[in-house]
Parts: C-alpha cells; sequence; structure tokens
C-alpha cells in the first residue's frame, strides 16, 4: 500500500510539473525586430529595432521597442498572450507619431541547444496600414 502511495504521488508530481507556464511572471525579454536583416551585416548594413519585454503574468508579455533616427524615433508597443507555444500579439506602432494598430501571431522556440535562454519567434503580422509581413525575432529571456 505504501509504495502504490508512492507511486501515485510521484505521477501526480509529474503531471503537476509539466502544467507550468512557458512564460513565467517577472522574466525579462531583450531581442531584435528581425534577425533576418542579421544577414545583411556586409552588404547593405543592420537595421535592428531593440526591443524589451516584461512578463506581468504567467504567459503575458508586455513589450516596446524605440526605433529610427534621433530626430524620428518610433515608439512600438505591444501586449503577447502565450499559449502552448503560439503567440497572440496586439500592438501600436509609431504611438508618437502616425500611430497605427497591428495583430499577430507566431510561435516562441527555445534554443536549447545553445542556452536556454536565448530564442527565435518567427511570426505573421497585420498592420491596419501597411498589410501583412513577416519576421523572425532572436533575442534572450533572464
Amino acid at each position: 500500500m505504501k509504495n502504490l502511495f508512492t507511486l501515485c504521488a510521484c505521477a501526480f508530481l509529474t503531471f503537476t510539473l509539466s502544467a507550468q507556464s512557458e512564460q513565467a511572471a517577472g522574466s525579462y525579454y531583450l531581442g531584435t525586430g528581425d534577425a533576418t536583416t542579421i544577414m545583411n551585416v556586409f552588404s547593405t548594413g543592420v537595421m535592428m529595432s531593440p526591443t524589451i519585454g516584461y512578463a506581468v503574468i504567467d504567459d503575458l508579455v508586455v513589450s516596446g521597442s524605440l526605433n529610427g533616427l534621433t530626430d524620428d524615433l518610433n515608439l512600438n508597443l505591444n501586449v503577447r498572450y502565450f499559449y502552448n507555444g503560439v503567440f497572440f500579439q496586439a500592438g501600436a506602432d509609431d504611438v508618437a507619431g502616425d500611430m497605427s494598430i497591428s495583430l499577430g501571431a507566431g510561435k516562441y522556440f527555445q534554443l536549447n541547444a545553445l542556452n536556454d535562454r536565448l530564442y527565435v519567434d518567427p511570426q505573421i503580422n497585420y498592420n491596419l496600414d501597411t498589410g501583412f509581413n513577416t519576421m523572425i525575432g532572436f533575442g534572450a529571456r533572464f
């Protein structure tokens, strides 16, 4: 009877450990806007938009990016909700200028082979002003 209880307790703990959220509250995210531009480092130069994010609650990340020339900076803010490795996002692009709304979805991949903190997130977005675009984000989670 004692062995049966121990087996059931271990099985229960296994299921509770696998049900933890992917993006834990309190995590910080530092990344680039589009990792595909890194390939152009020697030809046309790299246009990166650094992003910073924070998981306010489990699986809900608020992030922002500041990019552009010093006399014409763009502030972009967005919110991502993660569900089973897929995220859905809504954002406001160029908040200080001609603001537009964007919606998107993507997949979060953790690069365990290199470091468990690195990630890539290919995504497709729809901006109400400019239409569809695709990008691949690259960054680190702390």
